[in-house]
């Protein structure tokens, strides 16, 4: 008897998609913020760029430049369409705005409320003029996005003090009459005047009078609001160059103290137990004391 063994062996390798192990970035864009696309704004004072970003392909993020030329209030729309080819829930297109000085001044990701929303909308008021960068970038590894960045300026003027003049202003009272002719009588004669001379003696020198320094308190300007975790997260326009420092007070009235932190030479930062709603029905000047 003749056999015939057959054998066959078949080797099958089945799985998802690889995950990226790499950071998003090509190596030599390892510093992709050196050159960002400046956004132009044309006679209405708005700018527009759309663009793409992928994980896998080493393309996480792009970085746009917006130049402010004076005071101004800047918004910006972030409108994002994700993958199409597959549905993920903890997919984000992340945004965050850094000031002259390259601090954050506005964000939003995974951990902040407008978490996976498709619109992102931010208002920057108060700002100073400037080079300001906007970050959008991936959360997720394997995550890609088309987007089409809105950008509008709008110049504000110098904040001015608050007056009610002349609400406080009291009305001049009645003044007596006066005759149209002198009623001084005849006879009358004005008392004599003394002249008396005082002779003052010179006083010994004293010691020049010592003041107390002032109290070291300051105040600030609210320039930015930005709702966080634990409360409100606001930027305050004074930095060690005009005299706040971290660790100093903050008193803001109807709202209550707080510690500011995150100092450079312009803005400082707090996060408030308070809505934005609750902070911008307050006056708009912080007080900060040791």
């Amino acid at each position: 008897m003749r056999w015939i063994v057959s054998l066959s062996i078949v080797l099958m390798a089945c799985g998802g998609p690889q995950i990226p192990t790499h950071n998003g970035y090509k190596p030599k864009e390892a510093k992709p913020w050196k050159k960002p696309k400046t956004l132009k704004f044309d006679d209405k004072q708005e700018a527009k760029a759309d663009g793409d970003v992928s994980y896998p392909d080493m393309r996480r993020a792009r970085w746009f430049q917006v130049d402010l030329p004076a005071n101004g209030q800047l918004t910006l729309m972030l409108e994002i369409t994700p993958p199409g080819d597959a549905v993920n829930d903890d997919f984000d297109l992340g945004m965050e705005v850094f000031d002259p000085s390259y601090h954050v001044i506005s964000k939003s990701d995974l951990e902040d409320e407008d978490a996976h929303e498709l619109t992102k909308k931010k208002t920057l008021v108060d700002l100073a003029p400037g080079k300001y960068l906007i970050h959008i970038y991936l959360e997720g590894r394997m995550d890609t996005a088309d987007f089409v960045l809105h950008a509008s300026f709008k110049t504000t003027a110098a904040a001015e003090a608050k007056t009610n003049f002349p609400a406080d202003v009291l009305f001049v009272p009645t003044l007596a009459m006066v005759p149209l002719q002198d009623d001084t009588p005849r006879n009358y004669k004005p008392p004599t005047t003394v002249v008396s001379k005082v002779i003052r003696k010179p006083r010994a020198p004293t010691e020049p009078k010592v003041e107390a320094p002032p109290a070291a308190t300051v105040s600030a300007r609210i320039v930015g609001i930005q709702v966080v975790a634990g409360g409100t997260l606001i930027t305050l326009g004074r930095g060690k160059a005009s005299g706040a420092n971290d660790g100093m007070r903050g008193k803001l009235s109807g709202v209550g103290e707080f510690t500011i932190g995150n100092c450079n030479d312009h803005t400082c930062s707090a996060t408030v137990k308070a809505t934005p709603d609750q902070i911008k029905g307050a006056s708009g000047n912080v007080l900060l004391s040791p």
